[in-house]
């Protein structure tokens, strides 16, 4: 009885690999233009938000400097709610500022006693 040995050799063992790399990279590639597509279909560009009459900053900095903060800050504040909400930072009005207080849970509280 004869016994069938099969080796591979280094090409065909390299020869795996390439063609195993090239198809991950192959649908990768496939799913960067699928999102794209669907990017370019289903998302609707943002309407062009009217102009406002005064800038919100400088009205939005004089019930905080009352207050005592800093014009800074409140325009860090300002620029952080224009960019998370895609708004334009003209067209927002602070009405207040308030610290948010303490809200790490219990267990974040052990190692700072």
């Amino acid at each position: 009885m004869d016994t069938v040995v099969v080796t591979e050799t280094a090409g065909q063992m390299w020869t795996i690999v390439v063609v195993g790399i090239g198809t991950v990279f192959l649908c990768l590639f496939a799913l960067v233009v699928m999102v794209s597509v669907f990017k370019a279909i289903f998302v609707r560009e943002p309407k062009a938000a009217p102009k406002a009459e005064a800038p919100a900053a400088p009205a939005a900095t004089a019930p905080a400097a009352a207050r005592g903060l800093d014009g800074a800050v409140v325009a860090a504040i300002v620029a952080a709610v224009s960019a998370a909400s895609g708004v334009p930072a003209a067209s927002l009005r602070i009405a207040s500022i308030e610290r948010s207080g303490f809200n790490t849970p219990a267990w974040g509280h052990i190692d700072r006693a």
